[in-house]
């Protein structure tokens, strides 16, 4: 069995279930989270009730991972509407290998934790745009 690094802290959980629940107007809510190295525990960092991608692609750090999970509205072909949650797994290139090793160790923790299915890494945080989330979500499409 595979050894965890970190624990997650309990108003994580708390958070994204209220996250799982809402329904953001034309932007997207967003929960982001980080590690605490000192304690090793997933703690929250930001969140927002409604930001735009590209607002969200300047929030994000340069050389550092974070979980994002975002509440996106997402419009199939057909006219329905839904707000999957996404769980994005951003690290980009320039982050630490001990950081890099760390947010990986726990990574599936957090997306087993928080019950999150739709799981996506992210290297490059200009790629985080409506067409590559939707095309994303099309896969699940049905």
């Amino acid at each position: 069995m595979a050894s965890v690094a970190c624990q997650i802290a309990p108003e994580v959980l708390s958070d994204l279930k209220k996250l799982r629940f809402s329904k953001p107007g034309t932007d997207s809510a967003v929960y982001i989270a980080k590690i605490n190295r000192k304690t090793h525990t997933v703690v929250p960092d930001e969140s927002f009730d409604s930001i735009s991608l590209p607002d969200l692609i300047d929030e994000l750090p340069d050389d550092e991972p974070r979980y994002v999970i975002i509440s996106y509205k997402y419009e199939y072909s057909d006219g329905r509407v839904s707000y999957p949650l996404i769980y994005v797994y951003y690290c980009p290139e320039t982050t630490a290998p001990t950081a890099a090793m760390l947010y990986a160790s726990t990574q599936q923790l957090l997306e087993k934790e928080a019950q999150l299915g739709k799981v996506y890494l992210l290297r490059d945080k200009e790629d985080l745009t409506a067409s590559w989330v939707n095309e994303n979500l099309g896969k699940y499409a049905s």
